[in-house]
């Protein structure tokens, strides 16, 4: 058990599960009453203000002996070596759980049903009023902090294969923070916009953290660092709050000669749930840096492609030479003048032909990596050994922990390392991403370790009512769509005209929706009734129409005046002979309905046109 103290048991219930038969009715899941030694013989009811429940988490202890989680140890106020009685006891399935936000950071978290669902759903078995919950978020340093108020149906319920219906009371005092503005290392002005620059001071190793926020009008920020003295490192992460030197999405390392750092985010490397929020932090290399940080809008990155080269026709000419020393193409006239002025006053590096004035400062300053390609002012060697050679260590446990530099090791803690967080695209909460899954569909469907334990949870289908596992919820939905639309496909429509309902079963060859109003309940066998109210009804539609402004039916009264309406020519009433002659081809189609045998009729040729 991680974190887990000792604490010797000795007590327990007179109940003895070592027979058989009392070991078949042990329950599912196992849930223990923890009480000190001192309340041992108190009342059930004195005894539950204090008392904790919990389950099991592994049985690898040596006997008499349990290890407890500090944070029940700190719960029941015990101390390493302290008497516990341990009950197995019974409690009913949770239905409701109120809990009182102790943090006022709390009603800053976007996703906290899913944050309170995965912290119960892994870490607690059972609830008891009066315990204080510590839910921990993923690269923030504070827990959030929750007190159970209140439960239902008793004062300690089993939260395991239960539908908990949760009530979350927020803190009536202290400001309300965004958790994932909080800076724990700064004392203010920590949010970064744009216009503005704010003048910060770090010493070395030391970090200051800021949170920007991309606008929606903007497709990628700049963020500016400048060096005023001493020189810092420039880094961010959409994930981690506090990003550092190795824990990081974007970097500047560039050397202290560079007094410019600047990260280029564009708005399609932020999170693919569509979050805006980066952490950024100035880390100091130097043992004091001053400098100020700015935001720039749509900042545009450097294009090596624009910086202006040497045309190749000009050194292909025959009346110019090129200058071995300095590389210049000089006419050839003046070359032999050129090249004595030129090696007189000019040295060339051997190593990267870079060219410096005899006996200059710059020239006495240049300085080669011997380990790599690099060179640049020797003030610039000592942050280049730092994070390109210095040999570096990951604590997680993968077939690689040692790399040659921090920077490889910021590399793999971005992609590979087993602490890397990630976003959960099921459950939306910020987790490690644990090591690789070795199940072939999911190295297809590109899932990690907490991925795949996520998505295999199931979820009950609204449509169908079956028990579907949320990494297939997508799928499964579409194959309702696809039953759906093939069902449409092969759809028998209703005879009415006006309407697109599937075909019920009824002797009109209307749907259910337009055989209503002709239905009723008297007998009728030969369906002389039914064509009667057929026959009314058409006649009424015809002659008075139906009233509704939005008809447009060429068989009603009203939608022949709307349409009228609409070409602005003015459509007079049908009289009672025009009706007539309207009902008589609808009525003839019907008229085998009221002989026997009753042949089959062609509803798709009945031009019936029925308003709803």
């Amino acid at each position: 058990m991680s974190r887990a103290r000792r604490a010797m048991a000795v007590s327990s219930e007179e109940t003895d599960y070592s027979t058989p038969s009392q070991t078949d009715l042990l329950p599912s899941p196992l849930i223990f009453r923890l009480t000190s030694a001192a309340q041992a013989g108190l009342h059930d009811r004195q005894r539950n203000a204090r008392a904790v429940h919990c389950g099991v988490r592994e049985f690898s202890h040596e006997e008499d002996y349990a290890g407890i989680p500090e944070w029940i140890m700190s719960e029941m106020e015990l101390a390493e070596g302290d008497s516990v009685s341990i009950e197995l006891v019974r409690l009913e399935k949770g239905t409701h759980a109120q809990l009182k936000a102790l943090n006022p950071m709390a009603r800053g978290v976007g996703d906290l049903r899913s944050l309170l669902e995965a912290y119960m759903r892994t870490k607690l078995t059972a609830l008891t009023v009066g315990e204080t919950l510590l839910v921990p978020i993923n690269g923030v340093v504070e827990p959030l902090s929750f007190s159970v108020a209140a439960l239902e149906p008793s004062a300690a319920i089993d939260i395991v294969d239960t539908d908990l219906s949760v009530d979350i009371i927020y803190a009536d005092s202290g400001p309300i923070l965004d958790h994932s503005a909080v800076d724990h290392n700064s004392t203010g002005g920590n949010e970064l916009v744009s216009g503005a620059s704010i003048d910060i001071n770090v010493s070395k190793e030391q970090a200051r953290s800021f949170l920007l926020h991309i606008p929606a009008e903007a497709n990628s920020v700049d963020v500016i660092l400048n060096c005023l003295t001493g020189d810092a490192s420039l880094v961010a992460s959409c994930l981690v709050q506090n990003p550092s030197v190795v824990d990081n999405t974007w970097f500047d390392f560039s050397a202290p000669s560079h007094k410019q750092k600047r990260l280029h985010i564009s708005r399609d490397q932020l999170l693919p749930q569509g979050s805006n929020a980066v952490h950024v932090s100035v880390v100091g290399f130097t043992a004091l840096c001053q400098a100020n940080i700015s935001l720039e809008l749509d900042g545009k990155q450097k294009d090596s492609a624009n910086v202006e080269t040497k045309s190749p026709s000009l050194l292909n000419d025959d009346d110019f030479r090129l200058c071995a020393n300095c590389g210049s193409s000089v006419p050839t006239a003046r070359f032999d003048m050129h090249r004595i002025v030129c090696e007189r006053h000019n040295v060339k590096c051997t190593r990267c032909d870079s060219i410096f004035k005899r006996g200059s400062d710059e020239a006495e300053r240049h300085w080669h990596c011997e380990l790599c390609n690099i060179s640049g002012d020797i003030d610039d060697s000592a942050k280049h050994l730092h994070f390109f050679h210095t040999p570096a260590s990951c604590a997680c446990d993968t077939d690689r922990s040692e790399f040659a530099s921090i920077v490889e090791l910021a590399e793999h803690r971005r992609t590979r390392c087993l602490e890397r967080l990630i976003e959960c695209r099921y459950c939306h909460n910020i987790e490690p991403q644990g090591p690789a899954s070795k199940d072939a569909t999911d190295i297809m469907d590109g899932l990690n370790a907490h991925e795949a334990y996520c998505g295999n949870r199931t979820i009950e289908c609204t449509k169908c009512k079956a028990n579907v596992r949320i990494r297939q919820v997508l799928v499964h939905m579409q194959m309702h769509q696809m039953r759906e639309q093939v069902a449409r496909e092969n759809m028998v429509p209703c005879a009415n005209k006006e309407c697109n309902r599937e075909r019920a079963s009824n002797p009109l060859g209307l749907c259910t929706s337009c055989f209503g109003p002709f239905y009723t309940g008297q007998h009728d066998p030969d369906n002389h009734k039914l064509l009667k109210r057929l026959a009314r009804a058409l006649h009424t539609q015809l002659t008075r129409g139906c009233g509704s402004q939005r008809c447009r039916n060429t068989m009603c009264a009203t939608g022949l005046q709307n349409s009228g309406s609409d070409s602005g020519s003015a459509v007079s009433p049908l009289s009672q002979t025009e009706a007539a002659a309207l009902m008589v081809p609808i009525l003839k189609a019907y008229t085998p309905l009221s002989t026997l045998p009753r042949p089959s009729i062609d509803y798709a040729n009945i031009d019936l046109h029925l308003c709803k």
